[in-house]
């Protein structure tokens, strides 16, 4: 399973990725599982709900995703623009 390095994910942070085709700027990152919390940056804005479920506010679209793909052995697909970086451990 792949390991990735924690200082190397800070670099991350404010960076533009593309998910699905949305560009998106990394406004967070999860080390502990490891995911990346995205922010569309298209300026769709969608209808939030609150802690109750009801309809809220209109706010930015956002995404967590995780880092890897499924098995563990690859970053996700949906972030092709991890496998140029240099993320990994060791």
């Amino acid at each position: 399973m792949l390991q990735a390095a924690p200082d190397k994910l800070k670099a991350l942070l404010d960076q533009t990725l593309t998910y699905r085709g949305i560009s998106c700027r990394v406004i967070e990152i999860l080390a502990d599982e490891p995911a990346l919390v995205l922010r569309d940056q298209e300026h769709r804005r969608i209808l939030q709900a609150n802690q109750y479920g009801d309809a809220g506010e209109h706010g930015p679209r956002i995404f967590t995703v995780a880092l890897f793909d499924t098995r563990g052995d690859g970053f996700n697909p949906d972030l092709p623009e991890l496998a140029t970086l240099d993320l990994l451990s060791g």
